[in-house]
């Protein structure tokens, strides 16, 4: 069936059920990445628990690290520091497992927002070829943030050293 402005359109009933899903999973997804990546922190002393057990040894942190690390609960609760979280991301079982979270975190972002934004431009933009460019170009974005994303999100952590353990070992 022809629609008013030429060709039929394609069934685009599996991008919009993503687009379903993709929205209520991110809700679940953000508050699970709120809560372990700024404000949980006992999930590095769970961390070291399986690698002392898989591997009889752990890394050694620097005591601000490990006084950052403590669980820290209503008023008291303080922000993950930088240093905090750079050592969890160098810490292999954490890596893979909140590594591989974030980079199905930042597809069902890129996805869900990039769909209806294409969605936005099918609805203004009525010059076939100008919407085609436009859609073109939204998915360039997204696959070119998808790249930038992805290696930020495997390299973080990789061969970090605090900044108090090389000052006071220097």
């Amino acid at each position: 069936m022809a629609s008013k402005y030429g060709k039929s359109r394609t069934s685009n009933a599996a991008n919009w059920f993503l687009h379903r899903i993709t929205g209520t999973f991110l809700v679940f997804l953000l508050i699970t990445h709120f809560w372990v990546q700024h404000y949980d922190h006992t999930t590095r002393s769970v961390v070291e628990e399986v690698v002392q057990k898989g591997q009889g040894e752990t890394v050694e942190y620097a005591e601000q690290a490990k006084e950052a690390v403590r669980a820290k609960f209503g008023p008291q609760a303080e922000v993950t520091s930088y240093d905090v979280l750079m050592l969890r991301l160098a810490d292999p079982v954490y890596a893979v497992l909140w590594k591989g979270f974030n980079i199905l975190f930042m597809i069902a972002a890129l996805h869900h927002g990039f769909y209806g934004l294409n969605n936005v431009m099918t609805d203004y933009i009525r010059n076939p070829l100008t919407r085609k460019i436009a859609t073109s170009l939204s998915w360039t974005a997204a696959l070119v943030l998808f790249v930038i994303g992805l290696y930020s999100v495997i390299v973080a952590g990789w061969g970090y050293e605090p900044v108090t353990t090389a000052a006071a070992g220097g």
